[in-house]
């Protein structure tokens, strides 16, 4: 599977419009650490992962904040704590 960035960005503009149809410009989110499975055994399916660690919302979102307000430069990795945000909103928003 590829995937153009380019849909990407398209689909999320048209998931963050749909918020912003729904009247959820802010949302609160009540949780904040949540298990993580580490990357060597997230997609290994032909065992069940034993190994898992503690992630923290309230971390992603404040590094996530430091690329926005431009202290820290840009980089790959913070997919990885956008998606963090991006699940726990998608629990949180069903509609």
């Amino acid at each position: 599977m590829q995937i153009k960035v380019s849909e990407l960005r398209e689909i999320c503009e048209n998931l963050f419009n749909h918020l912003d149809n729904i009247s959820q410009s802010n949302i609160d989110i009540d949780k904040d650490f949540y298990w993580n499975i580490p990357e060597e055994n997230l997609y290994d399916l032909s065992s069940e992962p034993t190994e898992f660690n503690v992630g923290q919302i309230s971390d992603d979102w404040m590094e996530l904040k430091k690329i926005g307000s431009k202290e820290s430069e840009p980089l790959g990795y913070a997919l990885v704590w956008l998606s963090s945000i991006m699940r726990v909103i998608g629990e949180k928003v069903v509609k």
